[in-house]
């Protein structure tokens, strides 16, 4: 009897549960449809629970987890990435396959690197997305991070190279000096297809922000559109990441309440369920992250029917609504204010072409790129 081949994918923590991790989901699915036994290789244990719960269902499991430390690190947490590397060490005489999820470099080379977004590049790119640029004290933390993320990039090797958008693409042929095979992301669109069946007659003028609860994701910024248009409904999704979350929470509802803001709902940790429910109703979606690298978010909006308001930067604006034709495109706060004004009124007029562009990024279509680039390798 022939040995079942085994596959590694080094993913550095899976409780974040963001874009990322329901990647290296589908990567552990497709994998494991494809015949193999499947190590799942992070820095910390983790808490199936809560996944389950964020992903709206039982997530898939890898064949075995192997963690670096058994417990979680709340500290240092960007440096606690380059930890998986000890793990692959560990585990990579067993492995037929290697493939690192998570994206930044580590220093042992994996048959297969999906780079998000090359993170020493990230101040020179979209500074205001990173807190590492807020202040000195981050400065001096992310500058050791950064020289070393620089340093392996060049220097270390893989088969295949994989990345999220051509925004993506850019950034890593200039910064790595390599090119990387544009592979979107998957989203989970079904559920999502299921609230776009809500016809446009029942629809209000609910507009919906979506992202985790962390500065880089600008719903401050959503605010302010609400605060100029104080006729429609703003309901803002998200996760609550780590200590990052909390003070930024309550600085939101600070001012909500400080500027009366009764059009305005925050929803932490919204149940899936609830989410779709949400979405079934709104007619408008606003993307606020500045250089967003891809944008599952967006996609997912889309699939429920909302036409797509984004920044003109990065994946959303680049990749999904390809430069306007898809939805609408924003620069400043009174230029966003009119987009949504525009989707608000044209809304049954582009719904049926923004729902069939997010089946392009469909959880499917990403499992048989997936296969397809394992199976020319092996």
């Amino acid at each position: 009897m022939s040995r079942r081949k085994r596959a590694c994918i080094v993913h550095n923590s899976m409780n974040i549960t963001g874009g990322g991790e329901r990647l290296a989901m589908a990567v552990l699915e497709a994998l494991k449809e494809l015949g193999y036994r499947v190590t799942l290789i992070t820095t910390e244990p983790t808490n199936w629970e809560k996944v389950d719960r964020v992903y709206g269902g039982r997530a898939p499991r890898p064949d075995e987890e192997f963690s670096v430390l058994p417990f979680p690190v709340r500290t240092f947490g960007i440096y606690m990435r380059l930890l998986t590397a000890l793990g692959l060490l560990a585990k990579r005489k067993e492995c037929d396959l290697t493939i690192n999820t998570h994206g930044d470099v580590l220093p042992l080379s994996t048959d297969i690197v999906y780079m998000h977004f090359p993170t020493f590049a990230v101040l020179r790119e979209s500074p205001s997305n990173a807190k590492y640029s807020k202040s000195l004290f981050w400065r001096l933390y992310f500058a050791p991070y950064e020289a070393i993320q620089g340093f392996l990039a060049k220097r270390m090797s893989w088969r295949i190279l994989l990345t999220n958008s051509e925004y993506s693409r850019d950034v890593i042929r200039k910064y790595v000096g390599a090119n990387a095979l544009v592979v979107y992301p998957p989203v989970n669109i079904d559920e999502f297809l299921e609230a776009s069946k809500t016809p446009p007659e029942k629809r209000e003028d609910i507009v919906v922000a979506c992202g985790r609860f962390t500065p880089e994701k600008r719903h401050d910024f959503v605010l302010e559109v609400a605060e100029h248009l104080p006729d429609v409904e703003f309901h803002i999704v998200g996760a609550s990441s780590g200590k990052v979350s909390p003070p930024y929470i309550a600085k939101l509802r600070k001012i909500i309440e400080k500027k009366h803001l009764r059009n305005v709902k925050l929803h932490v940790d919204y149940p899936r369920r609830d989410q779709v429910k949400l979405y079934s109703r709104a007619k408008a979606y606003i993307h606020a992250m500045i250089g967003e690298h891809f944008g599952i978010a967006v996609v997912e909006a889309m699939a429920a029917g909302l036409v797509p308001v984004v920044h003109m930067s990065g994946g959303p604006w680049n990749d999904i609504i390809y430069h306007g034709k898809y939805g609408y495109g924003y620069h400043s706060l009174e230029e966003a204010g009119a987009a949504i004004e525009k989707a608000l009124r044209n809304y049954q007029a582009l719904r049926e072409k923004v729902i069939n562009r997010a089946k392009e990024f469909s959880y499917q279509r990403f499992k048989k790129r997936i296969k397809r680039i394992v199976e020319t390798i092996n």
